[in-house]
């Protein structure tokens, strides 16, 4: 059989620098891949053994550097073909506190990954080798479900306003820039902006704005009513990319009634907020007046309280 050369499974540089491994925690000189010209498809090597860039955790200082990268969403499997992926690193006290920009990726006969390296957002930061996870499998995600069985269970019908009108994504000039690591998050939110109802983003958002520093948003998109509770990386804009810091998951759900829910925690990094759009809720343009969820939850524990009875009383 000939190798097609335009299959970057047969063509590509081969990276090996025993630095890169994962198990190289104490270097005596950081590496920073921001100064290397970057082009095309790399194959890794540590020490003439076939390696791959982790996709998963990798200790901070590790890989001769100080912000190790590792790719995010996992690798594919040999029908995917070519995929992107995000890139991330840990600093400070999160796994992916750094995103670089995306790379794509492709796993080839021979069991081995091929990489298309671009130049990272920032420097003391460099790719990751790692000998000992080499797998062809694709990454198997469990899904989150929820009890349905009463809607006390439901953030639907379980959660807290959040109507601050500062955290608009056209709030752009704030004389005093929020951190929403000082609020003490717990359950879940819904979000308006001056009573109308709102979400955070999930595309990218000007930096400064929403009345911070690092605007927040979601990274993955919005799910479906569908879908239930899904869990969606957050991340802000700084420097020269969107998703320049990374922080803690957050989870969210789509509700009947065209609103989300998200289960909001504190963010990794102080000057940071979670921003809130009214233009992206594809509803009517109706002004929403907020009501307590307790008043919403109380109806419908009523309404399922009266469908137990009218059940006993048939069974009588």
């Amino acid at each position: 059989m000939t190798a097609n050369l335009s299959d970057p499974c047969y063509n590509y540089t081969i990276l090996d620098e025993p630095w890169r491994a994962t198990n190289n925690t104490n270097a005596t000189v950081t590496k920073c891949d921001t100064s290397v010209t970057w082009s095309g498809w790399y194959r890794l090597f540590i020490n003439g053994l076939s390696a791959q860039i982790p996709d998963t955790c990798v200790v901070r200082y590790s890989c001769g550097t100080h912000i190790p990268l590792r790719i995010h969403g996992g690798h594919p499997s040999l029908q995917d073909g070519v995929v992107t992926r995000d890139v991330c690193g840990h600093w400070d006290n999160y796994c992916c506190y750094f995103w670089s920009f995306p790379i794509k990726v492709k796993a080839c006969p021979g069991n081995y990954y091929v990489y298309e390296l671009v130049r990272p957002t920032r420097c003391d930061s460099a790719y990751c080798a790692d000998v000992g996870s080499i797998h062809t499998s694709s990454t198997t995600v469990t899904p989150v479900t929820i009890s349905t069985v009463y809607p006390s269970v439901d953030p639907c019908y379980n959660y807290t306003i959040l109507d601050e009108p500062w955290r608009a994504t056209n709030n752009t000039n704030a004389t005093v820039t929020k951190c929403d690591t000082s609020v003490t998050w717990s359950g879940w939110y819904r979000l308006f902006i001056n009573g109308l109802s709102a979400q955070i983003p999930d595309t990218c958002v000007v930096r400064y704005s929403c009345g911070t520093h690092i605007p927040l948003r979601i990274h993955g998109g919005h799910p479906s009513l569908q879908d239930g509770v899904v869990t969606r990386d957050v991340c802000g804009h700084w420097d020269n990319y969107c998703c320049y810091f990374g922080s803690y998951p957050i989870k969210l759900k789509a509700c009947p009634g065209n609103y989300y829910v998200y289960e909001l925690v504190r963010p990794t990094k102080c000057d940071s907020a979670y921003c809130a759009a009214v233009t992206n809720i594809i509803s009517t343009d109706t002004t929403v007046t907020p009501e307590t969820s307790s008043a919403e939850l109380n109806r419908c524990v009523s309404v399922f309280e009266s469908l137990d009875k009218d059940e006993g009383e048939k069974s009588v």
